[in-house]
């Protein structure tokens, strides 16, 4: 065998093996950072944004992690099916360095954003699973009933507060206000 086609060989082996380890085909990309929200930053539950112009999902939550110094959110696992149209995130803590090191005793929290790209269409319905040691929250969001749940009108603590869209990806913020 040539140099070339073992080249090739390998890179296709590495392309092939690329949607499985991203979790099904049509993943393209994932990624979790830390972030700052620029409005309402009580606790809400997560918030799931359908952006067709990046093809991406973006998952906006606030997750406490384990120790600050050792520690990090991080998705721990994507589904997507194709057939189903449905998106399964799971974000869990994640360790922040291979080997083994002293950590603190604290429990850190953070505001994170998830994404996940799609080289195609993206799903209609997204499930965000949190992971907090023992604790698990669970919540899905249909990409259809996202501008009709997308408001801060509901009384909080009732039951369309709980699957409602408390702090609204800021492009739904804008064509409310215009309206």
């Amino acid at each position: 065998m040539n140099r070339r086609s073992f080249v090739g060989a390998v890179a296709g082996l590495g392309a092939g093996l690329a949607g499985c380890l991203g979790g099904g085909a049509g993943i393209t990309k994932t990624s979790v950072e830390h972030v700052e929200p620029r409005r309402n930053r009580e606790r809400r539950p997560t918030i799931v944004e359908f952006d067709g112009d990046a093809g991406a999902i973006h998952v906006l939550g606030f997750m406490r992690y384990g120790s600050s110094s050792c520690n990090r959110v991080g998705i721990d696992s994507t589904a997507y099916d194709r057939e189903a149209n449905t998106l399964r995130v799971v974000l869990a803590s994640k360790s922040k360095n291979p080997l083994p090191t002293g950590c603190t005793a604290d429990m850190a929290a953070t505001w994170y954003r998830a994404t996940v790209g799609f080289a195609e269409e993206l799903p209609q319905q997204v499930t965000v699973v949190e992971q907090r040691g023992d604790e698990t929250e669970k919540r899905t969001v249909d990409r259809s009933e996202q501008r009709t749940l997308c408001t801060s009108e509901h009384p909080p603590d009732s039951a369309a507060a709980t699957k409602a869209h408390w702090t609204c990806p800021e492009r739904y913020v804008a064509v409310s206000d215009s309206e």
